[in-house]
C-alpha cells in the first residue's frame, strides 16, 4: 500500500483505531482517491468507515485535509443525524472527544458505515426520483440551518474555477492537451463564472450542499437514496448539487428529475442556465483533479475533445446542452 511518512495508510488506520473506544474484530480496504477509505467490524458486529485523509490526487487542494475542513464536514452530519430524517453517516469522536484522530501529522476520521447497495450508474427511474427527493431533504435542511462560526468548508467559486482553467492551460504548454480545444474550455469557463457572479447567495438557493451526489456515493437501500461521503461538502448554490449529479443522467431523464426535486425544493429563475453553468464549472474542476492521477494520461486528452465538441463546444456557441445533444461520457 502507499507509504505515507514512512508509514503505510493500513499502518496509520491501526493507530488512528486506538484512539477510539471500540474493540476492532476486522480492518479492510476499500478505496483510495481523496482519502484512504477502510471498513471496520467491532466485536459487537457494528460497522465503520475509517478515512485516513492522505489523498492519492497529487493536484487535491490542500483544504481538504485540514483539521478544521475536515471538523466542520462531521459537525454537520451530526446536525443532519440529528435534525432530518435522512439516513447518513453518523460520526464517531474518539477517545479525547474530537471528530479528528492525527496520526503524527495525517488526519483521520470515523463514521458508522451505512447498509445498502452501490452502483456505479443509476439503473432505475425509481433510483433517480429517490435521489433527487433525498437531494432536496438536504437542501431542506440547509436552508434552515445556519452554520457555527467555526464552520469552514471549500466554496463553489469563481476562484475555484479559474485555478482549474490555470492548470488545465499549464498542461496545454507541456503537451499533454490540445490548445484548440482548451480555447473552448476556456471561453465556457469563463462564460461561467459571468454568470456564477451574478448568483444572490440566499437562504432558498445558497449554502451547505454534498458537492458529490453520483452513484458511487449514494447506498440504495429499501426503494430510498442514501446519501455517503460528504468528503466534497461544502457552500455554494443549491443547483451545484444536480449539476454534478447531471454528469450521470442522460440529457432525455434530466427534466423528469427536476422536476421532482422541484416538487420538494423550490427551483430557483433561470435554473437551466445556472445549470449549465455549474455543469461546466464542475467538469472543469474534476478535468483538474484528473491531473493529479497519473493513469489520466491514458485518456484525459479523449475526455477534454469529447466534452469541447458537445456540452462546452455547445455552452460557447450558445446553445443549451441541458435537455438535449450527446452526452461527454457517450
Amino acid at each position: 500500500m502507499e507509504s505515507v511518512n514512512g508509514m503505510d495508510n493500513s499502518f496509520i488506520a491501526q493507530h488512528a483505531l486506538a484512539q477510539y473506544d471500540i474493540n476492532v474484530v476486522s480492518v479492510s480496504p476499500v478505496a483510495q482517491s481523496g482519502a484512504a477509505v477502510f471498513k471496520i467490524e467491532d466485536n459487537c458486529g457494528l460497522l465503520y468507515s475509517l478515512r485516513v485523509h492522505k489523498s492519492k490526487i497529487s493536484t487535491l487542494e490542500e483544504m481538504w485535509t485540514s483539521p478544521d475542513v475536515l471538523n466542520s464536514e462531521l459537525l454537520w452530519l451530526d446536525e443532519l443525524n440529528r435534525e432530518s430524517n435522512l439516513t447518513i453517516p453518523v460520526p464517531q469522536r474518539n477517545k479525547q472527544g474530537a471528530y479528528v484522530t492525527q496520526v503524527d501529522d495525517i488526519n483521520c476520521t470515523m463514521l458508522s458505515w451505512v447498509e445498502g447497495e452501490q452502483k456505479q450508474y443509476f439503473t432505475s427511474e425509481q433510483e433517480l426520483k429517490s435521489t433527487a427527493e433525498m437531494t432536496a431533504a438536504l437542501h431542506q435542511h440547509a436552508s434552515k440551518w445556519q452554520p457555527p462560526s467555526s464552520f469552514v468548508r471549500p466554496t463553489v467559486n469563481c476562484a475555484r474555477i479559474q485555478d482549474a482553467l490555470d492548470l488545465i492551460k499549464q498542461r496545454v504548454r507541456e503537451g499533454l492537451l490540445d490548445a484548440q480545444d482548451f480555447q473552448i474550455l476556456e471561453a465556457a469557463g469563463e462564460k461561467a463564472m459571468a454568470l456564477l457572479d451574478t448568483l444572490p447567495q440566499n437562504k432558498m438557493n445558497w449554502g451547505v450542499l454534498h458537492g458529490d451526489i453520483v452513484p458511487p456515493n449514494i447506498v440504495f437501500a429499501g426503494g430510498d437514496a442514501n446519501p455517503i461521503d460528504f468528503g466534497a461538502c461544502g457552500l455554494g448554490p443549491f443547483l451545484t448539487d444536480l449539476a454534478i449529479t447531471f454528469t450521470f443522467i442522460h440529457p432525455n431523464a434530466r427534466q423528469q428529475y427536476i422536476d421532482w426535486y422541484g416538487n420538494q425544493f423550490p427551483l430557483p429563475n433561470e435554473y437551466v442556465a445556472q445549470i449549465e453553468a455549474l455543469f461546466i464549472s464542475l467538469v472543469l474542476i474534476g478535468m483538474r483533479n484528473a491531473l493529479g492521477t497519473p493513469e489520466s494520461n491514458n485518456w484525459l486528452p479523449t475526455h477534454v475533445n469529447k466534452c469541447v465538441s458537445r456540452e462546452f463546444g455547445r455552452y460557447v456557441n450558445g446553445e443549451h446542452f441541458l435537455f438535449a445533444g450527446t452526452p461527454f461520457w457517450e
